[in-house]
């Protein structure tokens, strides 16, 4: 390469990076200030409902960005998204909304940071964070590890939506894994909010306890997981 194409190539990088400094910032910026607003919102089902159906036929566009803007601003909990979505659409079209705008925010997620590499991961998550997910490329079959892991309900998705990019496994066969493993909560949450909104309380309440049951089971049964493979790796270093 001469000269002037390596000052050519690092001014495009320059400029690269850049721009992705700047988007990140402006949509910190966003998170902070309409984050809060948002759950609070979305925390009153009624309100919610009411705010959605003023954007008539495009309510439906509207709940998927939304659901986007969650999956990706990490720090969002997505459950009230989901529950309120529910309450306003119903259980089948909450479900459906929800997993297009899971699944196009994960993969926007994924296709930015194996396009920047580690170092765009660092602006959504620690580095710490990063480093516990180490042990799984420890694995001779650390995809299907992966996989495994991403399914469980309660692990932190996100944040092996984050390692998985910097991986070389397949985006398309990922984005199937991000949508398997996010339906039984998004299903979950809108039958709980579908149940409020008709005055089932009882059910709903049922759901939770039992999602919430779920969900505390798969965050023990992965931090087993992740104790163990750290074990094995300090094991092998020895």
């Amino acid at each position: 390469m001469s000269e002037e194409a390596g000052k050519r190539a690092l001014i495009r990088r320059l400029i690269a990076w850049g721009v992705l400094v700047l988007v990140v910032s402006l949509f910190v910026m966003i998170c902070i200030r309409v984050g809060k607003p948002l759950v609070e919102l979305v925390s009153d089902n009624e309100r919610f409902k009411k705010w959605l159906d003023g954007f008539g036929v495009w309510s439906y566009l509207v709940f998927v960005l939304l659901m986007m803007f969650q999956t990706i601003a990490a720090f969002v909990p997505g459950g009230p998204f989901q529950m309120a979505g529910g309450y306003a659409f119903g259980p089948l079209m909450a479900t459906l909304l929800s997993i297009l705008g899971c699944g196009l925010g994960s993969m926007f997620v994924f296709f930015l940071v194996r396009r920047f590499g580690e170092k765009t991961a660092l602006f959504f998550i620690s580095e710490d964070k990063l480093k516990k997910l180490k042990f799984i490329e420890g694995s001779p079959r650390w995809k299907r590890l992966l996989v495994l892991l991403f399914i469980i309900p309660g692990s932190p998705k996100d944040v092996f939506n984050l390692f998985a990019a910097l991986t070389d496994i397949n985006p398309v066969k990922w984005l199937v894994v991000c949508t398997l493993g996010r339906i039984p909560a998004i299903i979950a949450s809108a039958i709980s909010g579908d149940a409020v909104s008709e005055g089932r309380y009882a059910e709903a309440i049922i759901v939770f306890l039992t999602l919430a049951a779920v969900s505390i089971a798969g965050m023990i049964f992965y931090r087993k997981l992740e104790n163990k493979g750290k074990d094995d790796n300090n094991g092998s270093d020895k």
